[in-house]
């Protein structure tokens, strides 16, 4: 049985070496060369990437994240934030996570990813089509395996709020065989881990919590209980705002 009944946490294994011993270097190397055998990536968006990344980077068994754009036009090639913001590229803003699926599973990660924002509202800067604006709900997945399980997720968190959704589900790659990495693009510097630098005040902050409680802080839907529960409600009905922006402000 691989539950545990406290969060586990490798945050302290991203650190520079020269801030461990000789010795925890070591168990560094031989814990982080393990992990690395069986973890898994998947892109997630679900509004401004700086308060998701701050969000998920708190759930147990998440081993590193960082900042970008996926799903845009293949025209726009490494596309900057202003690119993204003009609305020329249809790049999304998303988080790509790599976790440790014997600590924080597929069907949890995605459970809680679809609690915490509004996935049946298409709104991002006024555009009201499925797929577009960068504070889109999406899933970005690697391989058919987790494509499946993620369709099967959005399916299941569909039958439970009753409405339809409008998270996209896809899998990076097209067909001039470009590689799924040059697929998705890391932002700016300035963007990666933002939440933690501007805004934490101390370490508890950031500290690593288990699912239940990062649920109970961070689910956005009323009597939300892994993806499920009722939808919740926009506050202020306003074109330009993608009512996912301001998730955790």
């Amino acid at each position: 049985d691989n539950k545990v009944s406290y969060p586990i946490s490798w945050h302290q294994l991203q650190e520079p070496d020269q801030q461990h011993t000789k010795s925890n270097q070591i168990l560094k190397s031989v814990i982080m060369r393990n992990i690395r055998a069986h973890q898994k990536e998947i892109l997630l968006g679900a509004g401004c990437f700086w308060h998701v990344e701050y969000a998920l980077r708190r759930l147990p068994g998440i081993i590193d994240t960082k900042t970008g754009y996926a799903g845009g036009s293949s025209s726009f090639p490494s596309p900057s934030y202003k690119d993204v913001c003009e609305g020329k590229t249809n790049h999304a803003e998303v988080v790509k996570v790599v976790y440790d699926p014997n600590v924080c599973d597929l069907q949890t990660l995605l459970d809680c990813f679809l609690a915490m924002h509004d996935p049946t509202v298409v709104r991002a800067h006024g555009k009201r089509a499925q797929k577009t604006g960068q504070y889109r709900s999406c899933i970005f997945v690697f391989d058919h395996e987790t494509e499946r399980v993620a369709r099967e997720a959005v399916d299941d968190c569909r039958k439970q709020l009753r409405k339809l959704l409008s998270t996209e589900v896809r899998f990076l790659t097209n067909s001039s065989g470009t590689e799924e990495s040059e697929l998705f693009w890391i932002a700016e510097d300035r963007h990666q881990r933002h939440d933690e630098r501007v805004k934490s005040k101390d370490r508890d902050d950031v500290k690593t919590m288990d699912a239940f409680d990062w649920l109970v802080e961070y689910g956005r839907r009323s009597s939300s209980i892994w993806g499920s529960g009722e939808s919740m409600e926009v506050a202020v009905d306003d074109s330009l705002d993608d009512g996912m922006a301001r998730m955790m402000i």
